[in-house]
């Protein structure tokens, strides 16, 4: 019998598993024989668990333990753990940024042109859309980006007038910028979201193992609001005020 995951422990899983590829652990220690010695005696005492079951549940949440603790030492996974529990899909450097300032691009000079349908058949989840009166507005364009071979896929691009918007289950949107005061934490209906003001921040891309993606660093001069549903995340790039765009996210069907 399969069991499906709940999306904030798929989203914990594949945190640790991104952690976990960081790290080169240490041979372990030669103790499985001493304690099953030692436990010997009480095997046959009655349990509502077996005992080896119990074992294996007891080294799990070790290792979720040990994975953490050893993230927390390092700087990047202390950064991606910080990312987690706020917006998976997010990561916010709040520091000024150095080196030139990259240029304002469309999503026509970064991604290449599709379909609602081609686009939805390259990933693994529903595309949602915005609606108005309980009706899917239909995008002025449709764009796939991506971040290395075909198959790669890192975000779907729907553009309007008034906004572009961004979909994906697959890497990072990484925000900075000269003013990271633009940077604002906010809610709206329980979730936690980023909305970062108009005036000029750099936006980038990062795949499925936090790797930045070079070519997708730009700046951006519109407002943008980030936030998700589930282990989809969702970017709105949009002349709009903050609270029609949230109205906007508010509509997707």
């Amino acid at each position: 019998m399969s069991i499906e995951m709940p999306a904030d422990l798929l989203q914990i899983d594949t945190l640790l598993r991104r952690a976990a590829r960081d790290f080169d652990y240490p041979a372990t220690l030669p103790i499985a024989a001493g304690v099953s010695e030692r436990l010997q005696p009480h095997y046959d005492t009655p349990r509502l668990w077996s005992m080896p079951l119990a074992r294996a549940a007891a080294s799990l949440a070790l290792a979720i333990v040990a994975v953490i603790g050893i993230s927390l030492a390092v700087p990047q996974s202390r950064g991606a753990l910080a990312d987690f529990f706020g917006l998976s899909h997010v990561r916010v450097d709040k520091e000024p940024s150095v080196g030139p300032t990259p240029p304002v691009l469309s999503p026509a000079s970064f991604a290449e042109p599709s379909t609602v349908v081609a686009a939805q058949a390259a990933i693994d989840f529903s595309l949602r859309f915005p609606t108005r009166d309980g009706v899917a507005l239909q995008p002025n364009a449709v764009y796939v980006q991506r971040y290395d071979g075909p198959a790669d896929v890192f975000a779907v691009i729907f553009v309007y007038g008034d906004y572009d918007l961004y979909e994906t289950s697959a890497g990072l949107f990484g925000k900075g910028g000269p003013d990271p005061s633009l940077i604002h934490e906010i809610e709206f209906d329980g979730r936690d979201a980023y909305w970062v003001d108009q005036g000029g921040h750099i936006a980038e891309a990062y795949d499925d193992q936090g790797r930045l993606v070079v070519e997708s660093r730009r700046s951006v001069d519109r407002a943008t609001l980030l936030w998700e549903d589930g282990v989809v995340g969702y970017r709105l790039e949009t002349s709009l005020s903050q609270d029609d765009a949230i109205e906007v996210a508010r509509s997707l069907r």
